[in-house]
């Protein structure tokens, strides 16, 4: 599969420069039942965990949370998900009889009862298996606490849970690591975390990305996409997928574009805080034009909003950092993302 390929990455030699976080994946799995795998959205996440699975040869089982409804999700949501997977599974298929309630046929497996016991059996099942949870963290919003769920398995089932998340406070906030009265508290877990490419390995991976393609663009474009895009591995797949499978020549409509996608994300994930949003946009603009410090921002947001509230600032900037939106460094808030700094000077 060439590097400029949307779709998630599943063996190496397609998964550019990720070696390290390979390896270091395969050793979590190793020492710890509960691996847990964090970076920002489009770091790599999906395809880091498929990859080293893939090459371990082990049989798991992949749950996408971002395919969760919208809003309060239900254990019949959850099994959906579990339903369309494990038809994908033939080794399941063969142990899937000894569950009651579960039936198999050409449509796959559907459960027949709908409820968290049925759930229960099927975890229950995959002893000697992998269980990912991807984006785990939609799990929070639900009355059932699926972390209990997790823990259960982490102290009764011979199964390897990995759980990975984009927005990486909100999945803490959920698994709740630090938290004395909560289900995993005191758990071991091994994390992987992914960063950024530099400068000098974005500009290898758009290289030999576009010699895959048999293409050669100007010195100039590589450089100005490696000032936008910055070292977020999706986004530059996505530039080179534009330009080398849609032929889009045009920098700034790749932009456009990518912006408008990573706004709309934006826009429905900052819809749950319905009247004080205005505060959130505000901070947003200032915080997507420059970095600053805390000072700075309660200034501007007093300057637009009138008087708030110092912990109101807190509470505001702590939610920003949990969704992935917003990253503090040295007493310095900016927004994480260099297409969304884009998109919300333009959009918001």
């Amino acid at each position: 599969m060439p590097y400029f390929d949307p779709e998630p990455k599943k063996c190496r030699e397609d998964f550019f420069n990720a070696e390290k976080e390979i390896e270091e994946f395969k050793r979590g799995l190793n020492v710890s039942k509960l691996v847990v795998v964090s970076g920002l959205r489009r770091y790599g996440k999906t395809s880091l965990i498929l990859t080293a699975l893939n090459e371990l040869g082990v049989d798991y089982v992949f749950i996408d949370c971002r395919l969760l409804p919208s809003g309060m999700i239900s254990v019949n949501d959850l099994l959906m998900l579990f339903e369309r997977e494990l038809s994908r599974r033939g080794w399941f298929k063969s142990i899937v009889t000894s569950i009651e309630g579960v039936e198999v046929g050409g449509f796959g497996v559907r459960f027949r009862r709908r409820d968290f016991n049925t759930l229960v059996n099927v975890l229950e099942r995959l002893e000697g298996r992998v269980l990912v949870f991807d984006e785990v963290q939609e799990l929070r919003r639900s009355r059932y606490r699926f972390d209990s769920l997790i823990a259960y398995l982490y102290d009764h089932v011979d199964v390897k849970v990995v759980v990975s998340g984009s927005q990486v406070g909100l999945m803490r906030r959920f698994l709740r690591f630090d938290d004395p009265s909560a289900p995993l508290y005191g758990r071991p877990f091994y994390v992987v975390k992914l960063k950024p490419l530099t400068r000098e390995l974005a500009r290898e991976f758009l290289l030999k990305g576009f010699e895959q393609e048999g293409l050669q663009p100007p010195v100039e474009l590589i450089e100005e996409a490696l000032n936008i895009f910055n070292g977020v591995i999706g986004w530059l797949t996505y530039f080179g997928y534009s330009y080398a499978r849609l032929c889009v020549r045009d920098l700034t409509s790749v932009l456009e574009t990518a912006a408008k996608l990573a706004y709309e994300e934006l826009n429905q994930a900052l819809q749950i805080f319905n009247v004080g949003r205005p505060r959130y946009e505000a901070v947003l603009k200032l915080l997507s034009e420059r970095s600053s410090s805390w000072s700075e921002i309660i200034r501007y947001i007093e300057s637009k909003h009138g008087k708030i509230p110092k912990n109101t600032l807190n509470n505001i900037l702590k939610n920003l950092i949990d969704m992935g939106v917003v990253e503090k460094s040295e007493g310095m808030y900016r927004v994480a993302d260099p297409v969304l700094r884009y998109a919300i000077r333009k959009y918001l």
